[in-house]
Formats: C-alpha cells, sequence, structure tokens
C-alpha cells in the first residue's frame, strides 16, 4: 500500500485506538509512584475513543478533511490528563501537517511526525524526557529515513521498531522510572496505537471497541467505565418542589450517573438544570418530575444530526454574573463542601478518573458569568483545564493551579463575587500559598521512590504534594509529617476531609496526637467520602 485514503485512515486510527484498549490495563500498571493513581491507559483510550466518536458521526461522503478535523477535535475534547492532553497534542500537529491532502503517502505520514513532535513540545511549559514526547521525537528525527520508504507496511515496520528502542529507552533518560524499574506508560501506550495502524495496514481489519483488557490485570486500580453509546442529549429545567432537599439533590445525581454520561447537574434558586447523554431521555423526565413541574425540555438525537454535547451544552439563563467558579472534586462529600464555599459547578473526577477536556468544558460553558475559575484540585487535570481556557472564546476563563482538593478549599474560604477577576485570581493564590496541606495514603505496591524504598500498605504522607514520610505505622507517620511544618504550633485550625477508608482508630491517633503536641489547633472533621486517600488534612 502506498497511498492511504481518508477511509483507511479513520479506520487506521480506530484500530489504534483497539489495540491501545487492549492494553489498557498494562500502560495503567506502569505506574512510577506507588500510590493508586495508575490512569495513564484509561486516559489515553479515553482520548482515543473520543477521536472514534467523532469518526463515526460523520455524515455523507468521506473526505480527508471531515477525517482530520475528527480526530483533532474528538481528540481534543476527549483528553483527560497529562498524558491525554500531550495525546491529543500529538494528533493535532499530525492532522494540521496532513491538512491539505486528498490521500496520504508515505513521506506525508512521516513529515507529519515532525509537526506532531513540534505542536506536542509546544503545548508542555517544561517538557520532559523519557516519555510520550520523546516517542515522537524519535520519529521526528528519523523523518527523512522513513519518507524514502516505498510501502506502508514497511513503514509502520520500522516506526515500530523507532517506538520500541523509545520506549525502552525511557528509563535512561528519567530516573524516576529508572528507579521504579518500569518504561514510561505514554510512551508505550503510542507504541500500541501505532501498532493498531499497522495491523489495519496489513489486512487486521475487523475492529472492536468494546474489547475488554486481556493483559496484566491490576486488582488496586479503580477504572471509570465509559460507554460511548449514548444517544440522546438531554438537557432539562425543573421547577423544584418547595421541599426539595440535599438528600433528594444527591438522589438525582446518583441517578444521572447511573444512566448516562456527560452529566452537568445544579440548582440554583430552587430551579433544578441538569444535561446529560442518556439512552433513556424519557426515564430522566419521569424522575425529575417526582421532585417539581417541567419548565424546559431539549432532546437533541446525537447520532441524526451528529451534534456533540459540547456544542449543545446549557447556558444559564438570568443575568450574566461576573464570577463563577467550576470545581474538580473526586467525591460527593467533598462535593457538598465546595458548593457551599460558592462553587458554581462541580466536575466529578480526580485520582483515577480524571475528567476530559469536553467535561470541563461543558461545565464552563454552562455558568452564566463573564469571568470562570477552573479548580482543576489535581496536577494530572491542569493541562486540560488550560485547554479549555484556550478553547473557550465568550468567556474570561482562568485556571487556579490547585493540586489538590484542599487547596481548592482554602481559596474558596476567601472566595469574594464580585471582586476584580485579577485580584481574585491573587487572593486565591494567597490562600493556596498559606495553607498547609497533608495528604494520606496507602502503598499499593513495593516501589522506590526518591531514593527509598517502599513497602506496600505502607502509610505514605504528602505534605504540601511532596511526600515526606512513610511508614506502616500510622502514628509514626503522622509524628513525622508533623514535624517537618516548621510553624504548626502558630497554626489555628485543622480541617481534616475523612475518606471512605478512614478508620476510627485511626482517626483516634490523629486526634490524640494533636491534643497531646499541638493543642492550638482546633480540629473540624468533614466527611468527604473520597476513595484512595483516608485522609485530606488543611491547616491554617
Amino acid at each position: 500500500m502506498k497511498k492511504i485514503t481518508a477511509e483507511k485512515l479513520k479506520f487506521c486510527f480506530m484500530k489504534g485506538t483497539e489495540n491501545l484498549l487492549k492494553h489498557k490495563d498494562e500502560i495503567n500498571a506502569l505506574n512510577v509512584f506507588p500510590v493508586p493513581d495508575g490512569d495513564t491507559g484509561s486516559n489515553m483510550s479515553a482520548t482515543m475513543l473520543e477521536g472514534c466518536r467523532y469518526l463515526e458521526s460523520i455524515d455523507n461522503k468521506i473526505t480527508m478533511e471531515k477525517v482530520l478535523n475528527a480526530i483533532k477535535n474528538g481528540t481534543l475534547m476527549g483528553a483527560r490528563g497529562n498524558s491525554g492532553v500531550i495525546l491529543s497534542q500529538i494528533f493535532r500537529g499530525f492532522c494540521d501537517y496532513l491538512k491539505e491532502k486528498k490521500n496520504v503517502s508515505v513521506a506525508d505520514f512521516a513529515y507529519a511526525f515532525r509537526s506532531a513532535k513540534e505542536i506536542a513540545y509546544g503545548s508542555v511549559m517544561k517538557p520532559v524526557e523519557g516519555t510520550i514526547l520523546t516517542a515522537v521525537r524519535y520519529l521526528s528525527e528519523r523523518a527523512d529515513e522513513l519518507s524514502m520508504i516505498d510501502d506502508f507496511e514497511t513503514f509502520f515496520e520500522e516506526v515500530l521498531e523507532i517506538l520500541k528502542r523509545a520506549v525502552e529507552d525511557t528509563p535512561k533518560l528519567l530516573k524516576k522510572l529508572r528507579d521504579a524499574g518500569v518504561v514510561d506508560a505514554g510512551a508505550k501506550g503510542l507504541y500500541y496505537i501505532v501498532e493498531g495502524f499497522y495491523k489495519y495496514i496489513i489486512g487486521e481489519t475487523e475492529i472492536n471497541l468494546d474489547v475488554k483488557t486481556t493483559s496484566m490485570p491490576v486488582d488496586e486500580i479503580q477504572f471509570i467505565p465509559e460507554d460511548l453509546k449514548y444517544q440522546y442529549c438531554t438537557e432539562l429545567v425543573v421547577r423544584a418542589k418547595d421541599d426539595f432537599n440535599n438528600g433528594q439533590e444527591e438522589e438525582v445525581r446518583t441517578f444521572l450517573y447511573e444512566i448516562g454520561d456527560s452529566v452537568v447537574f445544579f440548582v440554583q434558586d430552587n430551579v433544578i438544570k441538569l444535561h446529560v447523554h442518556t439512552n433513556n431521555p424519557g426515564t430522566v423526565i419521569e424522575k425529575l418530575l417526582e421532585f417539581g413541574e417541567l419548565l424546559k425540555v431539549k432532546i437533541d438525537n446525537m447520532k441524526e444530526q451528529h451534534e456533540h454535547f459540547i456544542e449543545t451544552g446549557y447556558k444559564q439563563e438570568g443575568e450574566k454574573r461576573k464570577n463563577a467558579v467550576v470545581a474538580v472534586s473526586p467525591s460527593d462529600g467533598i462535593s457538598r463542601i465546595l458548593r457551599d464555599l460558592g462553587a458554581d459547578i462541580i466536575v466529578l473526577g480526580g485520582q483515577t478518573m480524571n475528567p476530559s477536556t469536553a467535561d470541563i468544558k461543558v461545565a464552563v460553558e454552562a455558568v452564566n458569568a463573564e469571568n470562570v475559575f477552573i479548580f482543576p484540585n489535581n496536577s494530572n487535570i491542569i493541562l486540560a483545564a488550560k485547554q479549555v481556557a484556550d478553547a473557550i472564546e465568550d468567556k474570561n476563563v482562568y485556571v487556579v493551579n490547585t493540586k489538590n482538593v484542599q487547596e481548592c478549599i482554602a481559596a474558596l474560604i476567601r472566595h469574594v463575587p464580585d471582586e476584580e477577576p485579577g485580584k481574585l485570581l491573587e487572593i486565591y493564590k494567597e490562600a493556596i500559598s498559606e495553607v498547609v496541606t497533608l495528604s494520606i495514603t496507602r502503598a499499593v505496591r513495593n516501589a522506590k521512590l526518591n531514593g527509598e524504598k517502599i513497602k506496600k500498605n505502607e502509610y505514605l504522607v504528602f505534605l504540601n504534594n511532596s511526600l515526606v514520610t512513610h511508614n506502616l505505622d500510622f502514628k509514626k507517620s503522622l509524628e513525622d509529617a508533623f514535624e517537618k511544618i516548621e510553624d504548626l504550633e502558630e497554626r489555628e485550625i485543622m480541617t481534616i476531609l475523612l475518606g471512605k477508608d478512614a478508620t476510627p482508630i485511626e482517626m483516634n491517633i490523629l486526634e490524640k496526637i494533636v491534643s497531646n503536641s499541638y493543642s492550638n489547633l482546633e480540629i473540624e472533621t468533614y466527611e468527604g467520602e473520597q476513595l484512595h486517600y483516608p485522609f485530606l488534612i488543611l491547616i491554617e
């Protein structure tokens, strides 16, 4: 094969997605850190699947322009986590180079790698070698040599050899990979995507995007199920009954997440507003009629109209406000806290469940405000949030670089609804700089981190997002961590968010340490309900 048509490029991409899905658990398991956040495979899979969804929505005649736009826009909107965002930028550069082509030659494909490399490196403020960036750089540097190959079968065989070398070299370039004894997950994921391209070229043309992972299942990694088959974009506005309460609100929210995805749901001035993708819009209407009367119904058949939810997102009615807040939350308990502090819309996500660029974009578009502040609350979500800020044109969007929910809580405590946005951003940053945060989890495997050996089931304590101590003894871990906080005796309030795995014994140990050694601290406890981290703590 010497040319790839638009149709063949579409199916190559989809075959690449299928091949990645087969190895999703394996990619997730290539986690450098012993904390329960191995989600690179899930994030890259979600990014590719959204690209496939856009490809499947192409109507009428398939053209190269339509295929490239679907891949470019779909991967951008589906991008989850740093790995997904960088992967979307690789495809953005790839598609930009090919945009004038009717068919793709071997040389075109080879030089598209250079464009992919430039865009991907440009999307990261401080590019790190030993990652997926290295893999695409290896291909870029061999573009001239690759362009001389006559046919695509030989071309992809050589490309896979280059990527194999790149993956093997990642531990040589990045010490944390070398210490952990693993290769880079993103680079390995890119290898599997391109291997899927190759499989389609050599005749493996059957594609199954519902494939289940078959290699290296990892029990301790939690996955968020992704169903891309929901057909109806459903939007409702309901006037709630006078007795509508928080318990009913949680009931509706849980219901929506059970029957669909792309959920945006909030209550304002006793009016319920929601957006959901589902196969049963009638069920949604019937459920909401239990809580009030319908004011507005809008249902779009996405398969017929080929519209994605980013084009039909609900806009808040009423007078436009000056400022609004969109915050990412890992649990219902923390969501309630953030809403009480002034967050307008919550996007569910966090460790092992990073929201996509599209999820965040829908939330930003839903608020009727001149300025929108996004709180990612996880370092792996910041890039996706920044992609949204770049994509929104009718609002001023600011990303507050919060790396955990404790920082978000500290910032929102000082939230001033009508403050000038520049000043408000400074207020947030000041609050974040002043708060001390502790995040406590347990190691899911043996590992080597920062030159230290971590044992499975040890308590890991992160002080302001950096690991400061680890021990099988919970009391010893806490005492070591507290000793590393220089001004702890001068602080006044310790707020504790209890996770689902927190035990009364652990809580008792924590309280005794504080009462015996840090009596200056007043403890406030809330049910955070988060997974993976039994204790999230902020100290003011």
